[in-house]
């Protein structure tokens, strides 16, 4: 069942509870002055899901690396989990960006993320051994090339 959110961009304010969701979603977290410092950088978008009480649900961080879009980060708080938010947020930037190639790394023992992108048309290109601290791991990368999108 997909939950209805309405994305938007992040605000300033949001930072912090930015990185509070992140400690909840990840053992190696960004920390706030992680988040600030994408939200002040111009080649960085972050965007957030408000649920319908205006809450918080997910975020995802963009960043733009020459001529494609870096996943950087996408969270969603655990109550919200299984309810199509990522994929509505990855989809929302698909239809932002839809003449670029996107990449992402993720970690090896995150199989419902693996699962979730191999879905939406991206694809394993490479791994990077030890590659993620808290546990150590490593890390797949893959990409989703224009005009792949599955919904």
């Amino acid at each position: 069942m997909t939950q209805k959110v309405n994305i938007i961009p992040a605000a300033e304010n949001d930072m912090k509870r930015l990185s509070e969701i992140a400690a909840l979603c990840f053992p190696d977290p960004w920390s706030e002055r992680i988040f600030r410092e994408s939200f002040e950088n111009e080649y960085t978008e972050i965007f957030i899901a408000r649920d319908t009480e205006g809450n918080i649900a997910g975020y995802l961080v963009l960043s733009q690396t020459g001529d494609e879009i870096s996943v950087d980060d996408i969270a969603v708080m655990p109550e919200h989990r299984r309810c199509g938010i990522a994929k509505t947020l990855l989809l929302w930037a698909y239809e932002k960006y839809p003449c670029r190639n996107f990449l992402l790394e993720v970690r090896e023992s995150n199989s419902p993320a693996i699962s979730l992108y191999k879905s939406l048309g991206f694809e394993q290109v490479g791994f990077r051994k030890r590659y993620y601290r808290s546990p150590d791991e490593g890390a797949v990368l893959m990409t989703k090339t224009k005009g792949t999108e599955k919904k």
